[in-house]
C-alpha cells in the first residue's frame, strides 16, 4: 500500500481489556474473632464492621460477564477476540473509529 490512507469505512480502533478473576475468600467474622482470641465475638466484629464483614454476595460471573460486554456493545465496541497470554485472559474488542 505504500503509506496509502485507507477510507473511513475500513478504519478500525482497538480497545484490549485485562479480566481479572478474582479468587479471593470474603473475610470471615468467625475467623477474626478466632484470630483475637475470642475477646470480641463474630457478631460484635461483623455489627462493628459492617462494611468488611456484612458483603453482598457478587453477582454469579456470567451475569457479570454479560452486563460488561452489554456495557461495551451500547459504546459501539464488538467482542472479537478472548485469548491468554499467559495467565492473563484478554477481550479484545473493536469498533468503527470515529472521525
Amino acid at each position: 500500500m505504500g503509506g496509502a490512507v485507507l477510507p473511513d469505512h475500513e478504519r478500525w480502533e482497538y480497545c484490549v481489556i485485562h479480566v481479572n478473576e478474582d479468587t479471593s475468600q470474603q473475610p470471615s467474622a468467625t475467623a477474626a474473632s478466632q484470630k483475637l482470641g475470642g475477646s470480641m465475638s463474630p457478631d460484635f466484629i461483623e455489627e462493628q464492621f459492617p462494611d468488611q464483614y456484612k458483603r453482598k454476595p457478587s453477582p454469579h460471573p456470567a451475569e457479570q460477564l454479560g452486563r460488561f460486554l452489554n456495557k461495551m456493545g451500547s459504546k459501539g465496541w464488538m467482542l472479537t477476540n478472548v485469548t491468554n497470554l499467559g495467565s492473563l485472559q484478554m477481550y479484545i474488542f473493536r469498533r468503527r473509529k470515529l472521525p
